[in-house]
């Protein structure tokens, strides 16, 4: 009997310390140990008391480590701003200032340097087209990230012509919609540099189109108003 009580009390002073070693669990050790399969590339407390942001390289999210949750969606503050959207896109600009711009398609000689990842048939990039087709102090660095089996040709048509800026501009205006012919040629490089095009994309964590990098600022999206503000300052 004295030795059964002698392995009770072992028992019970072992789950209480495992116990104990759980609950001096770090936030972001706690997140590893529950959720292993996740790559965690920063966590730093959310707005939300106990809640913490977690960004993973190309996903940000919420964890929980009192419920031992995670939670998706958006931090929304009075003035109806996404915080979760603004610390996202922060989190994207050293990436994007570090791409190697090599590989892109130069379009204008403007003093105002410009970082877009666009697809031909985003409607976004279209009247991005349109408005800075009409400045000549721009000067544009365009990286292709098709979002369509049919965008994809277009964008190796483009690539695949001699005059590239030329063919790009047309393919903008609409001339190659409603199933124009396309030259979709084989060349390797031209594979080739569309992979190096969609790995960038991936790397910097890119997901929709437009998606532009202007004055050290990383901007999701279009809006006319906007970019005459920011290349006016």
């Amino acid at each position: 009997m004295k030795r059964l009580f002698i392995i009770i009390a072992i028992f019970l002073f072992f789950i209480v310390a495992v116990c104990a070693c759980a609950a001096n669990l770090s936030p972001e050790e706690k997140f590893k140990k529950s959720f292993p399969d996740r790559k965690v590339e920063s966590m730093t407390p959310s707005p939300i008391k106990g809640v913490y942001e977690v960004y993973t390289g190309n996903e940000l999210f919420y964890y929980a480590p009192d419920a031992d949750l995670l939670i998706y969606g958006n931090i929304v503050n009075k003035e109806r701003a996404s915080l979760t959207r603004e610390s996202f896109l922060k989190k994207l600009t050293p990436k994007m200032a570090q791409i190697p711009l090599e590989s892109s398609l130069k379009i204008g000689k403007g003093k105002n340097i410009i970082v877009e990842f666009m697809d031909p048939d985003c409607f976004h990039c279209r009247e991005a087209f349109k408005f800075f087709s009409q400045r000549k102090d721009v000067t544009i660095y365009v990286f292709f990230y098709p979002l369509s089996l049919n965008s994809e040709r277009k964008i190796k048509h483009i690539l695949c012509s001699a005059n590239q800026v030329k063919t790009y501009e047309e393919a903008m205006s609409g001339k190659f919609d409603n199933n124009a012919q396309l030259n979709v040629c084989t060349d390797t490089k031209v594979e080739e540099l569309l992979k190096t095009h969609k790995k960038f994309a991936a790397q910097i964590g890119i997901r929709s189109t437009p998606f532009f990098y202007l004055k050290g600022q990383v901007i999701d999206g279009f809006e006319a108003p906007m970019f005459e503000k920011l290349l006016k300052d």
